[in-house]
């Protein structure tokens, strides 16, 4: 009936929790006496590898469930990344954990977003712009951007930790680039303002500036044509963001020249495709 209470059972005594560094050997010999599981998924493990070998592994109090029978009921992902990455890892290990509650890991816990990260480490607002700006910061300086999509080149959360202790810039620019948000995707403004800016300030400012007001520019000017062209393929850029950074890349480079232009383009698909600009600042 609602609102009875139900009955705790005691817990078995077998259970038991250690903090262990778990070694590539001693995490093998915990995938030995595994037989029963799920399909292990390769990328995923490869993911937590990376993080591993990066020196991005952190204890953070997840556990790693050992079933009655010595099976792993949550965790054999972590302990093949261990082994891959050849590093040990320092864990905690619960023991005796029924088989039945395996329905119940990870099934009610929202995962953390990039954003999320941003808060715990002290920013307050604007929080989704500036996780995208560090995200589009990250791949540019991996020289990832085209691949942004391919899961090897994921940007995880420690990424957008570290980067975001590595350039205290990135609230500037995000909080620059904030009145005009409306006109192109507020992340991706932010991190063209801030590249530009620590290359050449004059021209960033211009590069705002023409975006917030560009009645007294040239109609030939890069920046106003840029303007221009975020007005009207919004809707294409939503989808593509790639084409966004190339074309302002163009731009940037033809304004740094003083060059005069018509009209902008980036196309990577198709007979002739092009390469991805260089920002030649």
């Amino acid at each position: 009936m609602p609102g009875a209470v139900i009955p705790m059972k005691k817990p078995r005594k077998a259970r038991r929790v250690e903090t262990m560094v778990i070694d590539p050997e001693r995490a093998l010999s915990l995938l030995e006496m595994n037989k029963q599981n799920r399909p292990l998924s390769h990328p995923l493990i490869a993911r937590i590898a990376r993080q591993i070998t990066a020196g991005l592994w952190r204890f953070n109090g997840d556990t790693i469930k050992m079933g009655e029978s010595g099976d792993i009921i949550d965790g054999q992902h972590r302990l093949w990344a261990c082994v891959e990455a050849g590093q040990p890892i320092e864990t905690l290990v619960v023991y005796g954990v029924a088989r039945d509650a395996f329905s119940t890991i990870d099934t009610l816990g929202k995962q953390r977003s990039t954003s999320d990260t941003l808060h715990t480490n002290g920013l307050t607002r604007y929080r989704v712009p500036t996780s995208t700006a560090l995200s589009w910061l990250i791949r540019w300086q991996r020289d990832r951007i085209e691949s942004w999509k391919a899961p090897i080149n994921r940007v995880e959360n420690s990424d957008i930790e570290a980067a975001f202790v590595e350039n205290p810039g990135i609230e500037r620019a995000v909080e620059r680039v904030y009145p005009v948000r409306t006109v192109a995707n507020c992340g991706v403004l932010a991190f063209l303002y801030y590249i530009l800016t620590n290359r050449d300030e004059d021209l960033a400012e211009r590069f705002v500036e023409t975006l917030l007001n560009p009645a007294r520019v040239a109609l030939n000017d890069p920046f106003y044509v840029l303007r221009t062209f975020y007005m009207g393929e919004r809707d294409q850029r939503r989808r593509n963001p790639l084409i966004t950074i190339a074309v302002s890349f163009k731009a940037i480079n033809a304004a740094a020249k003083k060059k005069k232009v018509g009209a902008f383009s980036w196309k990577n698909q198709g007979a002739n495709p092009e390469k991805f600009p260089v920002l030649d600042v």
